[in-house]
């Protein structure tokens, strides 16, 4: 049984998230304690206990703990099933998150993901940069799968839907390490229940930004007329590699300024030389189970560090790290 202390590092729900989809790959049971420590809420909040109930379905596990606001843990995996899996978090709680818990459980098994509650929400990646990002950057690792948009859920009502599916792969090794010359940005923007050129403004504030690049820029609007209310854009600079950023809508705050931001963002990020931006270093460290990985990653956040501890913790692996802002990560798996 493995013992962790959800207090440290970042002290967040990325401890959890890890640790649950670690435990279903490699049948070591975990215990932990604090969880979420270091947040006003600290706990087990719904989007955590969601993540918590669907890993426990994939994995058949035996759990202790599995409560609103429980601060302790207790899962022993068994076999992992296959199948379709419906989890409704209730709330506006991210459906991004609680997708890339399981997504490594699902890589060449026949299980597809129906959840239900935040597409677009704050402190968490959007499903568009789920779509724009996340999917070109595993198919680089030669992982292939699909993602569904039924219907966008906003802070704070959520009621969003995602469907994932058929992730299949044939892996030995991912190296991102040289992001390659700017080719084209693309993006979409997107706006619910509100007038349809909130979607339009924030691509004309992204523009301004974007111009002095110079590259092809398309950038696809989205409007829906029903639904939670809420608007944002997410943005994928393409080369060898691929880069985002994204922004969402706020109150009292203009949508070209929305924009703007999202744009500002990704040309922060391409000027740090890196393969891969901030979120997608953080995101790669737990496919590590699966992989070797070489990558070269804009920021080595503590969000990151702390992920890189827990999967010490699981895998066994050598980690090489260059660097900070940028820095080099190189993991080997040394069980494959």
């Amino acid at each position: 049984m493995i013992e962790l202390d959800g207090s440290f590092g970042e002290g967040g729900g990325q401890i959890l998230r890890t640790s649950l989809a670690l435990s279903c790959l490699t049948g070591k049971g975990f215990k932990i304690t604090n969880i979420r420590a270091k947040r006003k809420n600290p706990g087990l909040q719904p989007q955590h206990l969601s993540s918590v109930e669907l890993m426990k379905a994939i994995c058949s596990a035996r759990v202790k703990g599995d409560e609103l606001n429980s601060t302790v843990l207790v899962f022993e995996p068994e076999e992992i099933k296959e199948g379709d899996f419906t989890i409704d978090i209730g709330t506006a709680g991210s459906i991004s998150l609680v997708a890339i818990t399981a997504l490594p459980v699902m890589i060449n098994r026949k299980i597809t993901l129906k959840i239900r509650g935040g597409t677009d929400v704050p402190h968490s990646p959007p499903i568009d940069y789920l779509r724009l990002i996340l999917i070109p950057i595993l198919e680089k690792a030669g992982i292939k799968g699909e993602i569904g948009l039924v219907r966008r859920g906003h802070f704070p009502k959520g009621d969003g839907e995602a469907v994932f599916s058929f992730f299949n792969a044939k892996i030995s090794e991912v190296n991102l390490t040289e992001f390659g010359k700017l080719s084209e940005i693309a993006g979409i923007s997107h706006s619910t229940s509100l007038p349809p050129h909130v979607a339009k403004r924030q691509i004309q504030g992204t523009l301004r930004i974007l111009n002095q690049l110079k590259v092809p820029t398309k950038i696809i609007e989205d409007t829906e007329t029903t639904g939670t209310v809420g608007s944002g854009i997410v943005l994928a600079a393409r080369g060898d590699s691929v880069i985002g950023s994204s922004s969402l809508g706020e109150r009292g705050v203009s949508a070209e300024k929305i924009g703007e931001n999202a744009a500002k963002d990704l040309i922060s990020e391409l000027s740090s030389g890196a393969a891969v931006d901030s979120h997608m270093s953080d995101i790669l460290i737990t496919l590590s189970s699966l992989t070797n990985l070489d990558y070269i990653g804009s920021s080595f956040t503590l969000h990151a560090r702390t992920n890189l501890e827990v999967v010490k913790r699981f895998v066994r692996v050598n980690v090489d790290l260059q660097g900070h802002s940028p820095f080099r990560l190189k993991i080997r798996n040394l069980d494959i």
